[in-house]
């Protein structure tokens, strides 16, 4: 009767049934008993009491004023046996919470409710806060208020208010701000995106809730909470978003999904945003050119080796360990360099060789298409070479018989008078070959 006119005398505290008491799970003191059977009871400010049935007890030797016993004298524990009994509780949301002993019977737990990451306005947070407690060899099974007395006391740790009002004036609300720091979302990294909700109306809004949408899985259904938005008043909140660093998307439509609980949401708003590398993480780019010519559109032996020389910039904040660059011709693949370390906000000049196909058509401008890539990076960069297919070189200078000439001279007129060949392009072949003669 005693325990339940304590329980009745506190306001607002939730009690529940003593918990099925087992030995102390952890290492005792010597001659140390402790039974952790007792009653949990959750205090208006939010803390977790343990009151025992039987306070921790220590037996010592007798002393002097018992020099006609040999029996050993049983007393509670003092502070020093206290201090070597942790005594841990394992929250449902999986944080451990030491307790701190208030005198030999009495174990309370002082509870962070603003970090259990849990949304006082959501079914699953309910369904979490229900789960049994362990501690330390005993455990603990809230009850249904005790419950709703935890999501109260998230709720006031994050400015989250839990109740619903039904009736009264209706209120207004409207997303007045919806930004993602830094105006995009960066792979990999955490980005913090901010909303804020005003109420324009002349009645209170209850329960206010945003739900992201979005085609990326990540950021799908994630979760925004306001409580209790009053009239001419607005809350911020911010939520951190992580795009995956595999994402190859550009960009993402953002929804916002606005909820209320009396049904006075307004509608959904929606934004683009643009999805960009991550400033943790190598960030390339890159420009080539062939060595040795500064042409725009320089002339490109078919079936000859040409060398090109790349500088790989890296904005990122991390070095690039392994880059390596790839270049295709036509779609096909005409080279590969090995890998080089770019610095962090630096750049490396790195040289490729590539093979220029023979059956490219003679005169066709054609571009080079360079690749650079490092494992640590979400994005490559690209570069392009632009040029214009001549034929292989006809001859070895000073090995050209006449006879040899005079065939080569009509295969070049045969191909002018099909149009292949130009006359002016036979013109430079003639030439080539004249330089070639004995």
């Amino acid at each position: 009767m005693r325990a339940v006119a304590l329980c009745l005398g506190l306001v607002l505290v939730a009690c529940g049934t003593a918990a099925v008491g087992r030995p102390y799970g952890g290492t005792l003191p010597p001659n140390t008993t402790l039974d952790l059977t007792g009653q949990f009871r959750l205090s208006p400010d939010g803390e977790l009491r343990l009151a025992l049935a039987r306070p921790c007890t220590h037996e010592r030797a007798a002393s002097a004023a018992h020099t006609t016993s040999a029996e050993a004298d049983a007393a509670y524990c003092d502070r020093a046996v206290l201090d070597q009994i942790p005594v841990v509780a394992r929250a449902p949301w999986g944080k451990d919470i030491p307790g701190t002993w208030s005198g030999p019977a009495y174990v309370v737990f002082r509870v962070e409710w603003g970090a259990t990451e849990l949304d006082p306005l959501v079914e699953s947070s309910t369904a979490v806060l229900g789960r049994p407690w362990m501690i330390s060899g005993t455990q603990w099974t809230p009850t249904t208020d005790q419950v709703a007395a935890m999501l109260a006391q998230i709720g006031k740790a994050t400015n989250v208010e839990t109740e619903l009002v039904r009736g009264g004036p209706p209120p207004a609300l409207e997303v007045t701000g919806f930004e993602v720091e830094g105006g995009a979302l960066h792979l990999g990294d955490p980005n913090t995106l901010t909303v804020r909700i005003a109420n324009r109306g002349q009645g209170t809004a209850y329960r206010v809730g945003i739900t992201t949408r979005s085609s990326i899985d990540a950021l799908q259904d994630r979760r925004l909470s306001f409580g209790s938005i009053k009239p001419g008043t607005d809350k911020t909140r911010t939520l951190e978003l992580t795009v995956p660093a595999s994402e190859t998307e550009r960009d993402t439509m953002l929804v916002l999904v606005v909820s209320e609980g009396n049904g006075a949401a307004p509608r959904n708003v929606s934004r683009r945003i643009p999805i960009a590398p991550s400033t943790a993480a190598p960030a390339l780019a890159m420009r080539c050119a062939i060595v040795g010519r500064d042409e725009a559109r320089p002339e490109i032996d078919a079936g000859k080796s040409l060398m090109l020389r790349c500088t790989v910039d890296n904005t990122g904040k991390a070095v690039a360990q392994q880059v390596t660059i790839e270049a295709s011709i036509a779609g096909r693949a005409s080279g590969r360099a090995m890998p080089t370390v770019v610095p962090a906000t630096g750049h490396a000049a790195i040289d490729i060789a590539i093979a220029v196909p023979r059956d490219l058509p003679m005169g066709a401008p054609v571009e080079i298409e360079l690749t650079a890539r490092d494992p640590a990076s979400p994005r490559s960069a690209r570069a392009t070479v632009a040029g214009v297919v001549r034929k292989p070189r006809l001859c070895d200078p000073g090995r050209l018989t006449r006879d040899q000439y005079r065939a080569k001279l009509t295969e070049l007129r045969a191909a002018v008078a099909a149009g292949d060949l130009t006359q002016a392009q036979l013109d430079r072949y003639d030439a080539e070959l004249v330089t070639c003669l004995k």
